[in-house]
């Protein structure tokens, strides 16, 4: 791998890990269509893990505040803390059933950009499930729901759109947060619900993929430029995302979706 696939392709992951348009899908369909080579798990690990540590990164002091909270006794930090572990079992018990089902689908490039299109139909959908509680919301006079208003079972709905999204053309955030947003919950709740969500999985992807760095011969100029380039995109989508969602909706990546789901299912 030369050097600028490998700053192409960390870019491509962390741009679109945490903007809802399918990291995973991008990282099949980007190599295909440029006609490079599949990058091999060990750079996959890499990246995931450069995006790990910009979501680390990024909400430290929620996460301190969780965990100092849940030492110190606080009900409502060990509340979330049990939301965000009950969130994380579907899709770790998706990813141990089915990973050779999940492994071979990311060789398919048509079938990652047909779900492209899927993930733009789940925006779509959560765009106008959000509009519905906004309309009730006000004729009763009450507001959108938060993270502390989440229940049980708000967190196990999140958790199985989380699991679906292990296939490649599926975004995670795009999965997670329309569920959120079906649920109720306002754009920035939802988006910083599936983030915090977002730290076990990608720990819990990391960890599966690690023995493949063993003898893989990822070159270290490749993988220290794609770690990079990973780590700096990923920072700068979280951020970005988080205050474009404070105003605006999630039509214009439903849009994209659909326009690249279709571009790529041509070229490939």
């Amino acid at each position: 791998m030369s050097l600028l696939e490998a700053i192409v392709l960390g870019a491509v992951q962390g741009l679109t890990e945490f903007i809802p348009i399918s990291s995973s899908g991008h990282l099949v369909l980007v190599p295909e269509a440029l006609g490079w080579s599949h990058p091999s798990l060990a750079f996959d690990v890499l990246l995931h893990a450069a995006s790990l540590v910009a979501l680390l990164a990024y909400f430290s002091g929620e996460l301190l505040d969780l965990g100092r909270g849940v030492l110190r006794g606080d009900e409502e930090q060990r509340r979330l803390l049990g939301l965000l572990a009950l969130g994380t079992v579907p899709a770790a018990i998706a990813g141990i059933a089915l990973g050779e089902y999940f492994e071979s689908s990311f060789e398919d490039a048509r079938s990652s950009a047909i779900q492209l299109v899927i993930t733009a139909v789940i925006l779509v959908a959560a765009e106008l499930a959000l509009r519905h509680h906004q309309q009730r919301s006000a004729q009763v006079g009450s507001r959108l729901r938060g993270i502390p208003d989440l229940r049980v079972g708000d967190a196990s709905i999140i958790g199985v759109a989380q699991a679906i999204s292990i296939l490649p053309g599926i975004s995670r955030s795009g999965s997670t947060i329309g569920a959120g947003l079906a649920l109720g919950m306002g754009r920035d709740a939802a988006a910083r619900f599936a983030f915090l969500l977002g730290v076990p999985a990608l720990f819990g992807a990391m960890l599966v993929q690690l023995p493949e760095l063993k003898g893989s011969g990822l070159g270290l100029g490749a993988g220290i430029a794609g770690f990079v380039a990973s780590l700096v995109t990923s920072y700068a989508s979280i951020w970005g995302l988080l205050r474009y969602l404070r105003t605006n909706s999630l039509y214009p990546f439903a849009l994209y979706c659909v326009i690249a789901g279709v571009a790529f299912f041509l070229l490939v």
